[in-house]
């Protein structure tokens, strides 16, 4: 028993040696394999050509620099035509020549209007005199200037002017307008420059309108309407109480 004990015990440790130099080839085996491998992709793998390598040699050499332009001369400046009919220069044989106007008769518009008929006097007198001697319209108002006899007044009372009204004034003047109808009555008549006194004012306008009456205008012997201009003037200290003009 103690022998074979013995056999035991030397026997472990071989297997662990030839365990041992089995792993130890393996790794060897390997790595031998595995630099062949990279040697042989190396051989395998062609050289870059000549001419690629010559192109990026061409490529990292610097450019020769570009010779320099030649300056072009500018152009000899041509003198400008003169005008036609002016002078240039004070030489004495110029040379003046006669400008000659466009037609411009092609680019303005023709008009296509007729032409304004002459009138004669004698027609202008016609068109232009008065519508009372064509129509005989004597229904119209009439100015003064246009009657052969103006009217004139036949009637005027006296204006009753309270002192107090009157005041310190020795005389008051208003200027009035006056319509007078064919039977020489007042028609209208309105303020064409006060007294300054409105009170006086009404007075003399009131009076004017009911018991004022007048000879009608007349024209070309019939009776006609006319406006006329009448001032009235009161005075109440020597000469005429009364004035009208």
């Amino acid at each position: 028993m103690q022998a074979d004990a013995f056999i035991l015990q030397d026997e472990r440790p071989a297997v662990a040696f030839l365990t041992e130099a089995l792993c130890l080839a393996l790794g060897a085996a390997f790595t031998l394999a595995l630099f062949i491998g990279v040697m042989l992709f190396q051989a395998v793998e062609p050289p870059a050509p000549e001419a690629e390598i010559a192109e990026l040699r061409a490529m990292s050499m610097p450019m020769d620099t570009p010779p320099p332009r030649p300056v072009e001369s500018a152009p000899a400046e041509t003198a400008a035509t003169p005008f036609a009919g002016l002078e240039i220069g004070a030489s004495e044989s110029a040379v003046r020549i006669a400008v000659v106007p466009p037609d411009l008769s092609q680019l303005m518009p023709v008009s296509t209007a007729a032409p304004a008929a002459k009138i004669e006097p004698a027609r202008l007198h016609t068109e232009f005199k008065p519508k009372t001697e064509i129509t005989g319209d004597f229904s119209r108002i009439f100015q003064q200037h246009e009657v052969d006899q103006r009217p004139a007044v036949l009637s005027r009372p006296n204006p009753n002017v309270p002192s107090a009204v009157r005041g310190n004034a020795e005389s008051l003047r208003i200027s009035v307008l006056i319509l007078i109808e064919t039977n020489g009555t007042v028609g209208n008549l309105r303020v064409l420059q006060g007294s300054g006194n409105k009170y006086f004012d009404e007075i003399i306008l009131r009076d004017v309108r009911e018991a004022w009456v007048f000879s009608p205008a007349m024209k070309k012997g019939r009776k006609v309407r006319c406006l006329v201009q009448q001032n009235v003037r009161v005075v109440w200290r020597g000469g005429n109480p009364f004035d009208v003009n």
